[in-house]
């Protein structure tokens, strides 16, 4: 795509309007070189050394179309919305419905993955009033926040060494507590972990539950459950699940391309709710608008946006190799879609998690502005029993740390790979050392490591 040529038409076509128009005047127009300064001092994205946040830079595609449809249709005016961009919503939506195995659902466009997963909490609470909402313990308190917005009693199940919801624990809190509506994740936003989506769907079934998924971060995975970065796992297999739950929100925001505040509810039956569903009124014109010709560049298919997260999944996996074969370095835990965990060794025979967050935040802070080589990471906050699960040597001396979390971005990710180990292992190398004294505290660890 000519994306120059593609923009200047569509502010041509407004800027004719425009100019015969009265207008206020340039009022705007002195700060314009204020405000370009302003901008210039962040860093492009995707930069070829930001392997730091698990969200995708918006294809061109979608920034085209998202200019295109504000100069065109305010998105401010009064009425029943615009027949043009009302039909490109229904096709955005009916596109992402089959791609989840979901051609008969009902759906529609919110301004972001947040609202569309409130929406969906919000339906759950009036389809069983007397029943709360079950979510997995994964650290992200965003569920039970929504659960208190919303008023309705919110669970936390345990989750396992892989940070997915555990079933046993699960069945023991459907025997115990009324729940109405289970959350469950494709590819949380931590650990990019999928839960067990199949075998939680039969055990809820069982017991008149619903499901609903929050496929915000990983959903679009779902186009690789038949290809070969995923075909005849477990994950493919819950993936393909999500075509018999109740109701899915994905955020084309985390892995379509699209730009920021764009997100997509799908219920699972034709005679969903409807407009009353709805808690988000904003016009969303310019978000169909975009996700549409995003769409269309890149349609939601394993040959098309499925290619581009294969390999990216490639990419992945080959870092966690490099990782894994490093002396500097460790896996904090097996990455299940793109997203990698990991932490600097600290010298020490049992690392204590107090010098795993140092050195943690020795990495990231390391590269100033102006480095020549430079990387750009980001940490995960994790609690004690979560890193005692994974690497029960260590020694708690704290009740949590900080890891290491990367994930490889833009459409030439696996380019970046080797430049951004070799920085890491670079920076873990140097990264403060603690010696190891026979004075290390050992009795809490061992009284944590027998709670695990």
């Amino acid at each position: 795509m000519d994306t120059r040529r593609r923009l200047t038409e569509a502010f041509d076509t407004w800027s004719a309007w425009a100019d015969a128009q009265a207008g206020d005047g340039d009022r705007g127009e002195p700060h314009l070189a204020d405000l370009a300064a302003r901008l210039r001092g962040g860093r492009p994205s995707p930069h070829p050394a930001g392997v730091e946040h698990p969200v995708e830079p918006p294809h061109r595609a979608a920034l085209v179309g998202r200019l295109a449809a504000t100069l065109v249709e305010p998105e401010g005016r009064e009425g029943d919305g615009d027949p043009g961009s009302d039909g490109l919503a229904e096709e955005v939506v009916a596109e992402l419905a089959a791609m989840f195995g979901l051609p008969t659902a009902y759906g529609h466009l919110t301004s972001g993955g947040a609202i569309a997963n409130l929406e969906a909490l919000r339906v759950a609470r009036e389809a069983h009033p007397e029943g709360g909402i079950a979510h997995g313990a994964d650290g992200f308190p965003a569920h039970e926040r929504r659960c208190d917005a919303l008023r309705v009693p919110a669970h936390s199940v345990r989750i396992d060494s892989a940070g997915r919801i555990d079933l046993d624990a699960l069945a023991t809190q459907l025997a115990k507590e009324r729940i109405g509506t289970v959350v469950v994740g494709a590819g949380t936003g931590t650990l990019g972990a999928v839960d067990p989506i199949a075998d939680i769907l039969a055990l809820c079934r069982e017991r008149d539950v619903r499901v609903h998924v929050d496929a915000t971060h990983g959903g679009f995975f779902t186009l690789l459950a038949d290809a070969d970065e995923l075909r005849d796992t477990p994950t493919a297999r819950h993936l393909r699940a999500i075509a018999d739950c109740d109701s899915v929100a994905v955020d084309p925001y985390r892995r379509g391309l699209h730009p920021h505040a764009c997100g997509v509810l799908l219920f699972g039956a034709a005679d969903g709710p409807g407009e009353e569903a709805r808690l988000d009124q904003a016009p969303l014109g310019t978000t169909a608008a975009a996700l549409w010709l995003t769409l269309r560049a890149l349609p939601p298919t394993p040959e098309g946006l499925g290619e581009v997260l294969a390999g990216r999944l490639r990419s992945t996996r080959r870092w966690r190799d490099l990782i894994d074969g490093e002396p500097e370095l460790m896996l904090y835990q097996e990455p299940e879609l793109d997203i990698l965990t990991y932490l600097a060794l600290t010298g020490e025979p049992r690392p204590r998690m107090s010098s795993v967050a140092d050195s943690s935040r020795h990495i990231v802070h390391a590269d100033p502005p102006g480095t020549e080589h430079p990387v750009y990471l980001s940490t995960l906050h994790v609690r004690v029993l979560d890193f005692l699960g994974r690497h029960p040597r260590a020694v708690a001396d704290r009740n949590d740390t900080h890891i290491l979390r990367s994930t490889l971005l833009g459409p030439d990710c696996d380019a970046h790979v080797d430049p951004a180990h070799d920085r890491v292992t670079a920076l873990a190398a140097a990264a403060p050392r603690r010696t190891h004294t026979a004075a290390d505290p050992r009795t809490r660890t061992e009284a944590v490591e027998s709670a695990v």
